[in-house]
């Protein structure tokens, strides 16, 4: 999941772990203007549901420590407002080059409060 700001993949993190509370399911937050040798270990443990800002996840992927290649959806929340923020070549360059499965295989699904 993609969320433009920090403050939101946090809050998104939250309701994640509260709906994987007790299941196998792992998910893991990643965001810029916090040091990343923690969410690198969080990572390491393995991931079922990666929040993500787009700037943080493309910085693993360039610098190959995450892999994308068997991700089964791609969600952006708030989509309208990280295009206006100017994302969309980070979330162009992270669907088209990252070795991210293509639309045929991925499902991408996304939100925003004013679509």
């Amino acid at each position: 999941m993609l969320a433009p700001t920090r403050e939101l993949a946090l809050q998104i993190h939250l309701e994640a772990r509260k709906l994987c509370f007790g299941s196998a399911l792992a998910p893991v937050v990643v965001y810029g203007g916090q040091k990343a040798r923690g969410q690198l270990s969080q990572l390491a443990r393995g991931v079922d549901v990666l929040v993500a800002t787009p700037g943080r996840l493309q910085d693993f992927v360039d610098r190959s420590l995450v892999s994308l290649q068997d991700i089964q959806f791609l969600v952006l929340d708030e989509a309208d407002r990280m295009l206006d923020m100017g994302f969309e070549p980070q979330i162009r360059k992270l669907v088209e080059r990252s070795g991210m499965p293509g639309p045929g295989t991925r499902r991408t699904l996304m939100f925003s409060a004013t679509f």
